[in-house]
């Protein structure tokens, strides 16, 4: 369903058909898109390798580079000729020592000042930075592999959901938990509120467990030149 679909299925299940709305076209895509920032976050980000967001420029002797705040985490990096780059997090670097181009390892001191081609990208420096060790001696770009929120927010009719389409119903106990909640003696109820939250959990739950069984099938095992599942 797209969202004017799914605003006309709110109005026919909350009754709200005859014009003064009690909910205006304005409000409903403000809860949609909530809806659907909330339950995307829920489920730990919608993956993506393929978006503008996750390609990343850097010039010869830069430390750090900024990605999009809507990336919540980054799972892969490689660099323009396709080599992996390897993920640090801050927390994972007290004491910590990385190998350098020659197989020695040196401690992975944030001020280094060592030069060459990236091997390792650190996390969470800041919120939304990404430091690049070595500093890079020559321009480039990286291809992140993340999971993020919505590229775009909900704001009209011909707005684009990402959340699959199975998952769109789903959307609306959050949309109409957010309506029951509008401080308006004609509007705000309470136990319905309670009630459709709970029903948008239940689903978060459910999708969930089908995300954890999807990637489960992906991890395939090699042995042999046998590919084993």
């Amino acid at each position: 369903m797209n969202p004017s679909q799914l605003l006309e299925l709110f109005r026919s299940e909350t009754d709200d058909i005859a014009e003064p709305f009690l909910w205006s076209d304005a409000e409903f895509y403000v809860y949609l898109n909530d809806a659907q920032d909330t339950f995307v976050r829920a489920i730990g980000g919608i993956a993506d390798r393929r978006s503008p967001l996750t390609k990343i420029k850097y010039k010869a002797g830069d430390k750090f580079r900024d990605y999009d705040a809507r990336i919540l985490r980054i799972k892969g990096v490689q660099d323009e000729q396709n080599n992996n780059i390897e993920v640090q997090n801050l927390d994972s670097l007290s004491g910590a020592y990385l190998e350098n181009d020659y197989g020695t390892r040196v401690n992975a001191g944030l001020d280094d000042s060592r030069t060459g081609q990236i091997r390792y990208v650190i996390n969470d420096v800041e919120s939304t930075d990404l430091q690049l060790y070595p500093i890079p001696d020559r321009d480039g770009y990286l291809r992140l592999f993340v999971y993020r929120r919505p590229l775009d927010e909900i704001t009209s009719a011909s707005s684009v959901l990402e959340v699959p389409s199975f998952q769109h119903y789903n959307l609306l106990n959050w949309v109409k938990h957010k309506a029951y909640m509008k401080q308006d003696v004609e509007t705000f109820d309470g136990a319905k509120a309670k009630d459709f939250k709970n029903a948008f959990l239940d689903g978060i739950s459910e999708a969930k467990s089908l995300k954890a069984a999807r990637e489960d099938r992906k991890r395939i095992m090699s042995y042999g030149g046998i590919r084993m599942s």
